[in-house]
């Protein structure tokens, strides 16, 4: 591939570049408020951004690890207040830092990528990145994760230039710290798996010179400055945080099943998220191995044709191919890179992955696809040492490398537009797969409980499953229009005459079932992309 470019300038490389930057901005970009992701997460991050800015205050901690007490550290939030003052405190604008961080990602990437790879191939590499189907996915809303691919690869190339370079030490320093400061922040098993790595890495970079104590006092300080408010919090609470870590923990671990299942989610998980993430194939959510199991049981009967028999297989196959070769290719040449500052690049690579698998072990009846995020860059640099492999070792190995790039990038971009019209007309989600709220959609609701109802509190009901992860949000956009939004429960009484706003999957239409048809009168309904939303009347 590098010979197919051989004469490619620095001038040309930017261009490039930027043009891939260009693509994934308007990936990222296109219709982002109406079809941003708004449950009750966002819902309730916005409300809390809002108060904050009005009242000038900062929070001390950030937002709850999953399943647990504990909170994390309050960077995300901290991205959020500032969008907050400089935008307003709207749900699409306290989302802008993941986006940007997203955007900021790409070029990031690229300068990681090319430390080993040459220049054609950490643009072929940067140009997946930017059209990932999941990187793309995560970008589109805020959550607290969505950020940690870019300040992991900004950490890992920090400390690399840290220890390569002479000069600007101390700046190499301070953003290693910041980087890692801000990580810990992010995700729970970076709390973990970041400063265990840190602390690793900075005995054997001491001991062999590379870097001096000075540097890694620095790194420290830094990181302990940008987590200040966090431990003032802990002082002033007699550290109740870190009890609730502990807490969180155990159980967890209590949860788990044995050692031998955990080594097998966590192997499938790996295996299934890098290849969803170079291909967007596979189960968005789920990682485990149940399923697969299942269908394999199936291959020796007539429930599966021959043709998904044989795509069963050969995904499966390859999967398992790219990532243990990949693995391979990855380990074996950080044993043998003859190339000092190469070595030390994929000691870092290989450090960090190994460190994330040991992790995920622990915690793998708990994993899904969405746990990888700070991994995401790690499947598109194994598929470097691919691209290098294939162009060594064949003849035409230059011809495969450009097929496979075409052939993913048409799978994350096919996956892209269809998402993308499911979006815009409810496809995927009218047959019954309500996963989130839009932006869009929630607005929608509101403006139609407002211009059918003469009170200002209005009582909403909904088909099962419906209000779990939409009720909070449309609260807080009803709350815009002063419009108190009331979940219909047993202990309310409607009286006959009085209004009830009910939501449904849109491919009903605008049918009722027959008992709450028993129960109520249409006055008007709407069908909006993934609802059915009706007014309806007490009988």
């Amino acid at each position: 591939m590098n010979n197919f470019f051989g004469k490619i300038k620095k001038h040309q490389v930017a261009i490039l570049l930027m043009l891939i930057i260009l693509v994934g901005i308007f990936l990222r970009t296109y219709h982002f408020s109406d079809w941003l992701r708004f449950n009750m997460d966002q819902s309730r991050d916005v409300e809390l951004i809002e108060n904050l800015s009005e009242n000038n205050r900062l929070p001390d901690l950030g937002p709850g690890a999953g399943g647990t007490e504990f909170l994390l550290g309050p960077a995300f939030y901290y991205f959020q207040l500032v969008s907050a003052k400089i935008f307003g405190a709207e749900p699409e604008k306290v989302a802008y830092p993941d986006l940007f961080f997203s955007i900021l990602s790409i070029g990031m990437f690229f300068l990681l990528a090319k430390i080993y790879f040459k220049i054609p191939i950490a643009l072929a590499l940067a140009w997946l990145y930017s059209i990932s189907y999941f990187a793309i996915k995560f970008s589109r809303f805020a959550w607290n994760p969505n950020s940690t691919p870019f300040f992991v690869m900004l950490f890992i190339y920090a400390l690399y230039n840290l220890a390569i370079l002479q000069k600007r030490k101390i700046a190499w320093a301070i953003l290693t710290g910041i980087s890692l400061g801000i990580c810990i922040q992010l995700h729970t098993s970076l709390l973990i798996i970041l400063p265990v790595l840190s602390f690793f890495t900075a005995i054997i970079f001491f001991k062999k010179k590379i870097i001096s104590a000075t540097a890694i006092v620095i790194i420290v300080a830094s990181t302990i400055f940008v987590n200040i408010p966090q431990i003032v919090s802990e002082v002033r609470s007699g550290g109740a945080n870190s009890y609730q870590f502990i807490l969180g923990i155990t159980s967890k671990n209590e949860r788990n099943g044995s050692w031998a299942n955990n080594l097998l989610l966590n192997f499938s998980c790996h295996i299934k998220t890098n290849n969803h993430i170079l291909t967007s194939l596979g189960n968005e959510n789920e990682c485990g191995y149940e399923n697969d199991w299942k269908i394999f049981k199936k291959l020796d009967g007539t429930r599966m044709t021959i043709g998904e028999k044989a795509s069963f297989v050969v995904l499966i196959i390859l999967s398992l191919v790219f990532s243990l070769g990949g693995y391979f290719l990855l380990f074996k040449k950080a044993i043998k890179e003859s190339d000092r500052n190469k070595k030390l690049f994929l000691g870092l690579i290989s450090s960090y992955i190994i460190l994330s698998f040991l992790f995920y072990i622990t915690w793998a009846t708990e994993l899904a696809v969405r746990f990888f995020l700070p991994l995401l860059f790690i499947p598109l640099l194994i598929l470097g040492f691919w691209l290098n492999f294939f162009e060594k070792k064949f003849k035409k190995g230059l011809w495969v490398a450009i097929a496979i790039i075409a052939i993913f990038s048409s799978f994350n971009l096919q996956k892209i537009f269809y998402t993308y019209k499911d979006l815009q007309y409810g496809g995927r989600e009218i047959n019954g797969d309500f996963d989130y709220l839009t932006l869009g959609e929630g607005k929608y609701i509101v403006d139609f409980i407002k211009n059918n109802s003469e009170n200002k509190t209005a009582y909403i009901d909904a088909q099962a499953g419906y209000l779990f992860k939409s009720l909070r949000s449309l609260q807080f956009l009803a709350g815009k229009e002063q419009i108190e939004i009331i979940q219909l429960r047993k202990e309310i009484k409607l009286n006959s005459g009085d209004k009830l706003f009910y939501l449904k999957n849109a491919s009903a239409k605008c049918e009722l079932s027959q008992e709450i048809a028993k129960k109520y009168d249409i006055e008007k309904c709407s069908i909006f992309r993934q609802f059915s939303v009706f007014a309806l009347k007490v009988k």
